[in-house]
């Protein structure tokens, strides 16, 4: 009882979070920091490993959540006869993959961001989730991925709630 109720539980969530997942305009930024100097030039390899900006972390976990959505609707299909084993065994493994997703995303961005810090909270309590289906805390993992679509909404990334 205790597993279908987490189950159930652990869907809605998912299912929410991945159709609200960050949203907002394809806006095409310039880069930062353009230009010709010769210390511009000399320091491009620092340049190159910049934090992404809380905008483009959203537009990556929009992307991440996308995919996650597409691909839970697609085996929660696969799976609607299947026993509750293989069904948390599936879960647990769209769990794991999204949180390793969002791991690598807020690894991207800036240490003392909200929105780093939102996605690193969504991943760790993903992974708990992954890890033990049946007493994971499904309260925890969906107020994690509230957090995140709203520090991205604070970035004026739109979210389609």
């Amino acid at each position: 009882m205790l597993k279908t109720s987490f189950i159930r539980a652990l869907l809605i969530p998912t299912a929410i979070l991945a159709l609200t997942a960050c949203g907002g305009e394809d806006d095409s930024e310039p880069a930062a920091s353009e230009s010709n100097s010769p210390s511009a030039a000399s320091s491009s390899a620092p340049a190159a490993a910049a934090a992404k900006s809380d905008e483009e972390l959203c537009e990556a976990f929009k992307e991440s959540q996308e995919q996650f959505q597409k691909t839970f609707t697609e085996t929660m299909a696969d799976f609607l006869t299947a026993t509750e084993e293989e069904m948390e065994s599936a879960i647990g493994e769209l769990m794991t993959e999204m949180a390793t997703e969002v791991t690598e995303i807020a690894a991207t961005g800036n240490a003392d961001s909200e929105v780093t810090a939102t996605l690193e909270a969504l991943s760790m309590e993903a992974e708990k989730a992954a890890a033990n289906l049946d007493s994971a805390d499904d309260a925890a993992y969906e107020a994690a991925g509230e957090a995140a679509v709203a520090a991205c909404q604070k970035v004026g990334v739109e979210i389609n709630y």
